[in-house]
């Protein structure tokens, strides 16, 4: 006998004793004693065995519960379906707790789609999740940072250029902080909350720098890390040929000098004669440990049919080729430009003055520039430079195994002028290290927003690589080879920066805090998981039966034995009173 018959049989045995007893009671209301004595048996077993309905089931989907989820999401699924709870999930009692989404997964081996629901999967779910995910119900996200485009190591002297979006508080202030707390930059978020904040890379080490939104009325909305790891660049090897003395080439020149690049220059004055700075010959060997070659379309056209041709083999070979437009093109060096994959022609209309305080990150400085009159045609450049509006003054291209742009802005040593003489550096700088030949080694590939107690994966390690944490304790790390190349992993157990000690080099990289940056947590998290979803494919709908909740029967069975209490003391006190 199990428990279900055994549990009937002890009900109905109690309520027809209850009956038979009230029906031999000579006292009034015995037909209400005895109906309620039956209803309250009855509501008593459908408490401990609610009866069931027949609900509308996805076969073989599994519905995942995911921190962040809402009450109006878990109000919203259905009751047929088959719902899990993951650890950090605030939902009612009857639904399943996992410890993670494969010990779910292993609990229903039926289950080969994946419905999520929340705030995504943390990262120890998502492999488990791979092939399986077919929807994403995704909650909300909080208030705060919930975007950050920012560099995570960057070369003295360059701009820090810094975006991000701020949910929940549009129009809010954005204000970027040094280690010591004063201001640096700040601005004004959209209407959407995107922003763009820009600052310099002045010293090299590790630099903590503070990301503050706030309200109008200065209610803090989020403050987060912004991690930069420092380093000291290499000597530039410059090449500049230009026909004629200009104020930029002035100012780009002491530039170069005062930054310790190795500037070989030839500046035409008159025919015949030139100012010559260094080695400016373009033969094959200068050519080789030359990084960046500026050429205006002046200097261009003096080039000869030779000098051409080793110019543009070192291009090919690596080297950096920078144009500089200062007034209109000759026809021949318009075709010429034009095989380098830029069409410039002449506009009909004179450009309006542009500015670059938001890309440089000046506030309100309002300096106007001004770009020559060219429509530019190239379409498989990139932008190299963008004035506040989003027009075009400067682009490049690949070509070989070097890079070729294009440079029309025509007045930029305003910034120099203006005392923003940093920022003038930064402009070049940039530039510079876009186009320039690239030197450097294959270099490790570093965890990014590395967390607390998750996995960090390191990629183009060496053998003997290993980790400092900020506690100076050592851990090797174990290497192995994938997809060609030797990666490790690594679970940091404290925030702060961290080392990766490779060989003789040593990189910096940070962690944060695991309660740190939620929102922006929340957003990679959600991010991650809308990557995962697949095609769905034809859902099986089918019925199954579904236990009605138990509730409003316990609630029933309690009003009926409160009643029936009723009914014996009214009975009592009738017969005290004709007892006295």
């Amino acid at each position: 006998m199990n428990a279900m018959i055994a549990v009937a049989c002890l009900l109905a045995l109690a309520a027809l004793l209850g009956a038979w007893r009230s029906a031999r009671d000579g006292r009034g209301r015995r037909g209400a004693r005895i109906v309620v004595q039956l209803l309250a048996a009855l509501a008593l077993w459908f408490c401990l065995y609610p009866p069931s309905t027949r609900e509308a089931h996805r076969g073989g989907e599994l519905v995942v519960l995911t921190p962040g989820v809402t009450a109006a999401q878990v109000a919203a699924l259905a009751r047929g379906d088959d719902v899990v709870a993951l650890p950090g999930v605030d939902a009612p009692r009857a639904i399943e707790r996992a410890p993670d989404l494969a010990g779910a997964l292993r609990r229903h081996a039926d289950a080969s789609r994946v419905r999520i629901v929340g705030g995504g999967l943390p990262a120890r779910d998502r492999d488990a999740a791979l092939g399986r995910v077919v929807a994403f119900d995704a909650a909300p996200l909080p208030r705060g940072i919930v975007a950050l485009d920012a560099p995570r190591d960057a070369l003295t002297g360059h701009a820090l250029r810094i975006g991000g979006r701020v949910e929940g508080a549009p129009g809010a202030r954005v204000e970027l902080l040094d280690p010591a707390g004063a201001i640096v930059a700040s601005t004004l978020a959209d209407a959407q909350g995107v922003f763009t904040l820009a600052a310099q890379a002045r010293v090299a080490g590790t630099l903590s720098l503070r990301l503050r939104a706030s309200e109008a009325n200065g209610t803090r909305v989020d403050e987060i890390d912004v991690p930069v790891a420092v380093r000291e660049g290499g000597a530039l090897a410059l090449l500049v040929l230009a026909g004629a003395p200009d104020a930029e080439l002035k100012y780009l020149r002491r530039w170069a000098v005062d930054a310790g690049a190795r500037l070989d220059s030839r500046v035409a004055l008159s025919d015949g004669v030139a100012l010559v700075e260094g080695g400016a010959v373009l033969d094959a060997a200068t050519l080789a440990a030359t990084d960046v070659a500026l050429v205006d379309e002046r200097a261009w056209a003096a080039l000869g049919a030779a000098p051409k041709a080793a110019l543009l083999h070192a291009v090919d070979d690596g080297l950096g080729l920078l144009l500089r437009a200062t007034g209109p093109l000759p026809a021949e060096v318009a075709s010429d430009w034009s095989a380098l994959g830029f069409d410039v022609r002449a506009s009909a209309q004179a450009p309006a003055a542009v500015t670059l305080d938001r890309v440089l990150g000046i506030a309100d400085a309002r300096l106007a520039f001004a770009r020559r009159p060219f429509d530019v045609q190239a379409s498989d450049a990139a932008p190299l430079l963008r004035a506040d509006d989003g027009s075009l003054l400067a682009a490049w291209r690949v070509r070989g195994r070097g890079r070729v742009g294009l440079w029309w802005l025509d007045d930029a040593f305003r910034l120099a002028l203006a005392g923003e003489r940093a920022r003038y550096g930064s402009l070049w700088s940039d530039t510079f290290a876009t186009i320039a030949r690239a030197r450097a080694g294959a270099s490790p590939r570093l965890p990014a927003d590395a967390r607390v107690d998750e996995r960090a994966v390191f990629c183009g390690v060496g053998a003997g690589a290993a980790v400092e944490s900020p506690g100076g304790r050592s851990t090797p790390l174990q290497a192995v080879d994938e997809a060609g190349e030797r990666c490790a992993a690594y679970w940091p157990a404290e925030a702060g920066w961290h080392v990766l000690v490779d060989d003789d080099r040593r990189l910096a990289w940070h962690v944060r805090a695991r309660d740190e940056a939620v929102a922006l947590a929340a957003a990679a998290d959600r991010e991650a998981t809308r990557a995962l979803v697949g095609p769905r494919d034809t859902v099986v709908r089918d019925a199954r039966a579904v236990a009605l909740p138990r509730g409003p029967f316990f609630l029933a069975w309690l009003a009926l034995a409160a009643l029936l209490w009723l009914l014996e003391r009214a009975l009592r006190a009738d017969a005290s009173a004709h007892a006295s």
